[in-house]
């Protein structure tokens, strides 16, 4: 990917997670009607699987040709550590106008790397570089 592909990636990320998107406004499963006419189940995000039930965005941006997504874990022992994820766009083949492609690769990059309760991720994909600031090498990314 070239520096504006990233770029319209981090847009993407920006609007596809950021913390009103992930709140859904329901208390318990609903069967809702989108806008295309179709009906889906909304969580409350309480209920949302890993990552979404925690990730809080805190932004995304590209810088040239990284995409770095910055967010906190709330799953209720919120220390207030900042997480960054960079990854490095230049190997990444990606057809920003199929949104199908586009939708599975971003969920993958955050599914594949945060899947499930922080202690099942972070040891093996942080570094930190502070005491509130830390590094999290995405899945798939060379050890």
């Amino acid at each position: 990917m070239d520096a504006a592909e990233v770029q319209v990636l981090a847009e993407l990320v920006q609007q596809t997670y950021a913390p009103e998107r992930l709140e859904t406004g329901v208390r318990e499963a609903t069967i809702v009607e989108l806008a295309d006419g179709s009906r889906a189940v909304a969580l409350p995000r309480s209920q949302m699987f890993e990552p979404y039930r925690s990730l809080h965005l805190v932004a995304a941006a590209a810088l040239d040709t990284t995409l770095v997504i910055t967010f906190r874990w709330d799953d209720g022992h919120d220390d207030g550590t900042i997480f960054v994820m960079p990854l490095d766009g230049r190997d990444v083949t990606l057809d920003l106008t199929d949104e199908r492609a586009v939708t599975t690769f971003l969920a993958h990059h955050l599914e594949f790397t945060l899947g499930g309760p922080r202690e099942s991720w972070e040891a093996a994909r942080s570094t930190p570089f502070s005491r509130r600031l830390t590094v999290v090498r995405p899945w798939g990314a060379a050890e």
